[in-house]
């Protein structure tokens, strides 16, 4: 392998509990929604937040310079993504730099989706070094997922996963229909197997109601596997989330 060289700086990346990110006021997501979706199993998911749209990419590289990484994705996609000076690039506690960078080397990659250089490139695992789980750091987490989630599309080993967010507008017993925060009108179907839940506390179907704000986990084909309860109108000061 050849000669790497970390740089220590004030960069620390940290293999995450997401769940800590996740589960605080402001997005309530539940922490096994997050290890389902977010954990050792992504492939690759596309946020779009109001700032724009990301992606998040799992591979392994097969190819790097200081301008261009190449990724092989677990489902055999090929990805390139670009790089530049002001891309973020880590392992554990030490910036590096692209050209520290090798093949065989298993990154995260978060960069936007108009095709621009990376944000950050967060090491997990080099080869003869151990892994170190999952790396997206506290920042990212907080950047893509936090209140200017808007929905997001994530594949992941099990399958294509969805989480839309936004304000109901109707509801029934099968489906529940959103208004998210770009106008995009999204309806979902319910189940009676659908997990609905408020600050911990497990609620019925039947007890969503028109502008409560949620955020809904569901596969791209299916009933919705859970609805989180962000905030309800007229809430007690303290109950409602975001």
């Amino acid at each position: 392998m050849r000669k790497r060289y970390f740089a220590t700086s004030g960069l620390v990346l940290v293999a995450l509990g997401l769940a800590l990110f996740f589960a605080s006021p402001g997005l309530a997501l539940r922490s096994a929604i997050v290890n389902q979706l977010f954990g050792q199993k992504l492939i690759r998911a596309d946020v779009l937040e109001k700032n724009g749209d990301w992606r998040i990419d799992r591979g392994v590289i097969t190819q790097v310079s200081e301008s261009q990484l190449t990724l092989r994705e677990a489902d055999g996609r090929i990805q390139a993504i670009p790089l530049s000076s002001f891309t973020r690039i880590g392992y554990r506690a030490d910036r590096l730099t692209a050209s520290s960078l090798a093949p065989r080397w298993r990154v995260l990659v978060t960069w936007p989706a108009n095709g621009g250089a990376a944000q950050s490139v967060d090491v997990q695992r080099v080869p003869g070094h151990g892994t170190v789980g999952f790396g997206l750091r506290k920042a990212i987490v907080m950047q893509l997922f936090g209140q200017k989630l808007i929905r997001a599309d994530v594949l992941e080993k099990n399958g294509d996963w969805r989480i839309d967010r936004g304000v109901v507008t109707s509801v029934d017993s099968s489906q529940v229909t959103l208004r998210e925060a770009d106008g995009r009108i999204q309806s979902i179907p319910l189940s009676t197997f659908t997990r609905v839940a408020f600050q911990g506390r497990r609620l019925s179907v039947g007890a969503l109601a028109s502008h409560w704000r949620v955020i809904v986990t569901w596969p791209a084909s299916g009933t919705a596997q859970s609805v989180d309860v962000e905030r309800i109108p007229h809430a007690r000061s303290g109950q409602g989330v975001g």
